[in-house]
């Protein structure tokens, strides 16, 4: 009887450890054992399995043992989770955050180190791919791109913003690719060829920039006293996404107000840049129930596949500019150098009047929490209803210090949960869902072969514990495998 259970463990174990017959050849690799891969799609979770990593390319992902031939370093991820790295499709990375442009000349050590440090900072909570939404000139993303170290970057090709509206108030060279619509209020200057400001040209002009988006704007403006803004027509939309797939460019629009996202869930754009946060006449109540006209205009971006990124931070890193204990959280430490976190501390009440001039802070920080709130609540409605929710930060969106980098989309990943979104919703919109709204699936958003080796080991499960995201063992991005701590600014300025 024992010799019958000897050779049966026996052969289980072969079977369960079984090695391939077919050789792999590794130049500059990487063999992960033992690993438990979590797959966002489905969220299921395969055990005891391997990856081969080659350059910056995942070679072989399964559970029998490679046969593993060449020049290789090996990890034991025995008790730790795998995923494919984060996405954050909505970030822009060509300044130092909070800081003017005067504030930048007058401390060039400050922005440096900053600089130095910014793409580390992202990699720090696991984001290996972004994407600027925010660029006038694409040459400005160089320094980023020089990084040594750095996540993948993409970037939509200088703002397709209207003639005279949102981001162009006045005409002027640093905008190359508005969009001319016909205005007799806001005639185009004569130096200015109407023929290079159309859909068609902004749309050829931004794909040959090497961008994979072309973002435009729906923004009348945010002080009701004050004239609107210009924005974009039915035709003119409908002819921006026309010409944006024209040349394989995603359509992402900024909105965040109902009238915009009215306009734009019926318009079909591809994606919504921010969330639904501002409501118009209509206010969030002690009770929590949605406004039926809030219903409406999620219902028709939910039929209509809209995607939609809720940048909760963007209201909440406003907010921050009203606590005085924000700066003294310790993980800035980890995403910002020492001397700009003093720098913010030194001129904090500055930065604070600059927004919001006199108001009173406790004010302030109340309707910013009803205004997150009533984010929450459209984004938890979408999620609930099968909308196409999707992963994007805005970082930085404004000039405040509550919105670093990195920390930022690990804030947001919070505040979704404390929404009430499932944990598997959120690894699903931070990849595999962003990769796919921004075209990118054949690199990124799962762990596969063939893709991108953006990977993270990570100590706990991020389907029941949203910490995991701030629990990393190891980024691998483009097939190096970094220790984490080695990522921090504590480490430099140590």
């Amino acid at each position: 009887m024992n010799k019958i259970i000897g050779l049966l463990l026996f052969t289980f174990t072969l079977i369960s450890c079984k090695t391939s017959e077919v050789e792999i050849f590794v130049e500059n690799g990487l063999l992960i054992e033992n690993a438990q891969i979590i797959s966002p799609d489905d969220q299921t979770i395969s055990p005891d399995s391997f990856i081969v990593v080659d350059g910056d390319s995942i070679l072989y992902v399964g559970k029998d043992e490679p046969n593993l031939k060449g020049s290789f370093a090996t990890i034991d991820a025995a008790g730790k989770y795998i995923i494919p790295g984060l996405i954050d499709s909505h970030v822009h990375v060509t300044g130092t955050d909070a800081l003017s442009d005067d504030e930048e000349l007058d401390n060039p050590e400050i922005v440096k180190n900053f600089k130095e440090q910014l793409p580390k900072s992202y990699l720090y909570f696991g984001y290996t791919t972004l994407i600027d939404l925010g660029t006038a000139k694409p040459e400005r993303l160089t320094d980023f791109q020089k990084a040594v170290i750095g996540p993948d970057l993409y970037y939509a090709g200088g703002g397709a913003v209207i003639g005279n509206g949102y981001g162009l108030s006045n005409w002027n060279d640093d905008i190359p690719n508005f969009i001319y619509q016909e205005n007799e209020d806001y005639p185009i200057p004569e130096k200015y060829l109407k023929e290079n400001h159309t859909p068609k040209a902004v749309a050829q002009r931004i794909a040959s920039s090497g961008a994979i988006v072309l973002k435009t704007y729906y923004e009348p403006g945010f002080d009701p006293t004050q004239p609107r803004f210009p924005t974009p027509s039915k035709t003119l939309m409908a002819n921006l996404k026309m010409e944006a797939h024209k040349n394989n460019l995603v359509l992402a629009v900024h909105g965040n107000s109902l009238e915009a996202h009215d306009f734009l869930g019926n318009a079909q754009v591809d994606v919504i840049a921010h969330g639904l946060w501002n409501w118009g006449n209509h206010r969030l109540d002690s009770t929590g129930v949605i406004p039926e006209a809030i219903k409406d205009v999620l219902d028709t971006e939910i039929k209509n596949k809209v995607g939609y990124m809720p940048t909760l931070q963007v209201i909440n890193g406003l907010r921050e500019l009203t606590d005085s204990n924000y700066l003294n959280d310790p993980e800035l430490e980890h995403v910002l150098p020492n001397e700009l976190i003093a720098y913010y501390k030194a001129n904090s009440n500055t930065m604070y009047a600059n927004v919001f001039g006199n108001a009173p802070k406790n004010i302030i920080s109340n309707n910013f929490n009803r205004i997150s709130n009533q984010g929450k609540v459209s984004m938890k409605y979408m999620n609930d209803h099968g909308g196409h929710l999707l992963f994007g930060t805005d970082t930085p969106s404004s000039p405040t210090f509550g919105n670093p980098p990195g920390y930022n989309g690990y804030l947001e990943m919070l505040e979704m949960e404390n929404a009430g979104i499932p944990l598997g919703n959120i690894l699903a919109m931070a990849t595999i869902e962003n990769a796919k709204a921004f075209n990118l699936e054949k690199l990124y958003g799962t762990v596969e072969e063939g893709k991108k080796a953006n990977l993270l080991i990570l100590n706990k499960n991020p389907l029941q514990d949203i910490m995991a995201y701030n629990d990393i063992e190891q980024v691998i991005i483009n097939g190096k495998s970094l220790n984490r701590k080695n990522l921090s600014a504590k480490n430099v300025d140590e």
